[in-house]
């Protein structure tokens, strides 16, 4: 889960959300806000685990309460958009703003070119294929495999973050309290005229945050490989997103304290430079050696979030194609697992060749996963709806007593909800309807293909 949640949307999106946002203290509980979304969400879905252990995650949930065809809905975005373009964009981005920093900049430029058709393959793009061919031979040798790498790439971020979050927020403390608290920039940043954000405006900024959050629900596809589910998923939904929430508010919160709002909200000081400052403010450390090895360092630790977030991605996702398969609304293929590894290899190569396709032809820009959104956290809200559905057919005592239920379940309806009306509202203001049009069509698409599949499977095999 924390491989999954944990991505380099913490180190991109603390300027957009802030430039959105007139005051700091907004900036803090935002991240707060998405954390209570997350927390929420995982609670409501654990209660749904426990009713339903099967592979698949939302993918059986949204099957065993609305029927086949939501269920097919949900599996057509997340093969076709959210799982492969996470891959893709997530390694692409990556390798392309970190790879300078760790090979030099000769990896954003061009490797090989077709000028008469206008299609060039940069450097960096070879290199992400390249990652994501070692992710997926390391799945492709089963599950132990991938949850052993998953460990190692998350497990050193994540003591790393906290460790050094720890660290500097009691610097941070003693300067506030102890000593010279002039070289803090909290008291100025705190100080600045209070006023509301725009309404429209949050919602695009709550959208950063929330994706940043993404991912709690990720374990859950892996259903009936979880040993010991009744203990493990419970802790599981608890402690993850709890655990991720805090390193995300203790980040929000160093920012804050060391940098003018102003220079996070116009982008200009990249997250090292936070490092820089505690030691050089701070700490009193000038040494140059030491002052110009932080932004390679917290390009290492990007670096290994991003193969965390990949791998996990990969875990899921190939997950959902075997429940897809199971029922038969994919192909049958792809959901067989392997009598030695007990993995779905042909649906593991498959996602990764889509998200190859993806690096190759889709830009680092690109909206693919803005109109996906609309259509995910619509089918979402739908998902944790049917925690109500649930308890009115399966008389169950509550996995998480007088939290998960029925507290979670409204919070995460209410807040995502929410944050949909908002976005939606910000895209019409600004004229930009080409994103709601396209999540319109691609939701209609999936209807459609759902039809023919089913009428497909019915005269081959006989019955629906």
């Amino acid at each position: 889960m924390m491989g999954n949640m944990i991505g380099i949307g913490i180190f991109v999106y603390p300027s957009l959300i802030s430039s959105l946002l007139p005051h700091s203290i907004w900036f803090l509980l935002f991240w707060l806000f998405g954390g209570i979304i997350a927390v929420s969400g995982a609670l409501s879905s654990a209660e749904l685990a426990s009713v339903y252990p099967e592979l698949g995650g939302d993918y059986a949930y949204l099957r065993n309460s609305y029927g086949r065809r939501w269920a097919f809905l949900y599996g057509f975005f997340t093969f076709f958009i959210t799982f492969p373009g996470s891959i893709a964009l997530g390694l692409s981005l990556g390798v392309h703003y970190q790879g300078s920093i760790i090979l030099g900049d000769w990896v954003n430029t061009i490797c090989y070119s077709l000028p008469l058709v206008g299609f060039e393959i940069q450097y960096y793009q070879v290199i992400a294929i390249g990652l994501l061919l070692i992710l997926t031979i390391v799945n492709h040798f089963g599950i132990e495999s991938s949850i052993r790498f998953q460990k190692l790439v998350t497990f050193l971020p994540v003591v790393f973050l906290v460790g050094v979050g720890l660290m500097t927020i009691i610097s941070i403390l003693y300067f506030l309290f102890l000593g010279d608290h002039t070289k803090l920039l909290l008291a100025n940043n705190m100080s600045m005229p209070f006023s509301f954000p725009d309404l429209l405006h949050s919602g695009t900024a709550l959208v950063a945050v929330y994706w940043t959050y993404a991912g709690w629900n990720s374990p859950l596809a892996m259903g009936e490989e979880i040993k010991n589910p009744e203990k493990v998923i419970p802790r599981t939904m608890i402690f993850g997103p709890l655990v991720v929430m805090l390193i995300y508010l203790l980040l929000a919160f160093i920012f804050i304290a060391l940098l003018p709002f102003e220079s996070i909200q116009t982008g200009k000081d990249p997250f090292f430079i936070v490092g820089q400052y505690f030691l050089k403010n701070l700490l009193q450390i000038d040494s140059p050696a030491v002052i110009d090895w932080i932004p390679r360092i917290m390009t290492y630790i990007i670096f290994f979030i991003i193969l965390g977030n990949t791998n996990s991605t990969i875990i899921t996702g190939s997950r959902i194609q075997v429940a897809m398969s199971r029922d038969k609304l994919f192909i049958e293929k792809l959901g067989h697992l392997h009598p030695k590894t007990n993995t779905p290899v042909l649906g593991i190569w498959m996602q990764s060749a889509w998200a190859l396709c993806m690096i190759l032809f889709v830009s680092k820009e690109s909206n693919l996963l803005n109109f996906s959104f609309i259509c995910i956290i619509a089918l979402s809200i739908l998902t944790i709806y049917s925690v109500f559905r649930v308890k009115k057919h399966h008389n169950r005592p509550h996995l998480i007593p007088y939290l998960s239920y029925p507290i979670a379940p409204i919070v995460y309806i209410a807040a995502t909800s929410l944050i949909l009306v908002l976005i939606l509202g910000n895209y019409f203001r600004e004229g930009n309807y080409m994103i709601p049009f396209f999540a319109f069509l691609s939701a209609l698409l999936g209807f459609v293909l759902y039809e023919i599949w089913r009428r497909v499977k019915i005269t081959t095999d006989g019955h629906g």
